[in-house]
């Protein structure tokens, strides 16, 4: 039977997830609404693998592909890389904390849970880089003083869901990991006695 931290790790778990897998397929990582020679109710956004154009109150969006030179790109590539591992090494850990809690049973296994805690950690860190990373790269294009005001971009909502999500896979995570200790508690509570001493 599952512990209340690992119920709550395998709750918060899956919820993480969906935030960073609309965090990564939503492009809207920055944004500026802004730029020369374009009305004012029109903006952009730009994510991992699309750039689009909106116009204020016409519903839908009109994306493309993100420019060669900017896919190809060291750190593009970086985030790109970081975002999907984070999601795969969370789907992994996921599945490996199900086998690990052994509804069959009435004893998890804590080794398993465990270890699927430490790779839901990992997740959860490697898109907070990834997010922070693109969040610095943003703030320092605004802080700028050389930068036109029509290329100033603005932090997107995508970056603030891949924050929760990532900080949701790490609480999740830790949920999960403290199993570690509990064995090691339960182990050196149940040595036997050497001998018995009656009186």
């Amino acid at each position: 039977m599952a512990t209340g931290s690992i119920a709550l790790g395998l709750v918060l778990a899956p919820m993480g997830w969906v935030l960073l897998l609309a965090a990564t397929v939503t492009p809207q990582w920055r944004e500026f609404s802004r730029r020369p020679g374009f009305p004012r109710d029109v903006s952009f956004s730009d994510g991992l693998w699309e750039s689009c154009v909106e116009v204020i109150g016409v519903p839908g969006r009109a994306c493309q592909a993100i420019p060669q030179e900017t896919a190809i790109s060291w750190p593009m590539q970086m985030l790109r890389a970081l975002t999907v591992i984070s999601m795969l090494t969370g789907v992994l850990s996921y599945s490996l904390a199900h086998v690990g809690v052994r509804w069959w049973t009435d004893q998890p296994n804590p080794e398993l849970t465990g270890t699927a805690g430490l790779l839901l950690v990992l997740s959860g860190a490697m898109y907070l880089c990834a997010t922070s990373y693109m969040a610095y790269e943003v703030l320092e294009n605004m802080a700028n003083p050389q930068t036109p005001a029509g290329d100033k971009f603005r932090l997107g909502p995508c970056l603030y869901l891949g924050w929760s999500g990532g900080v949701a896979e790490i609480v999740a995570g830790i949920c999960l990991a403290v199993n570690f200790q509990r064995k090691e508690e339960s182990s050196s509570g149940n040595v036997a006695a050497p001998y018995e001493v009656d009186y």
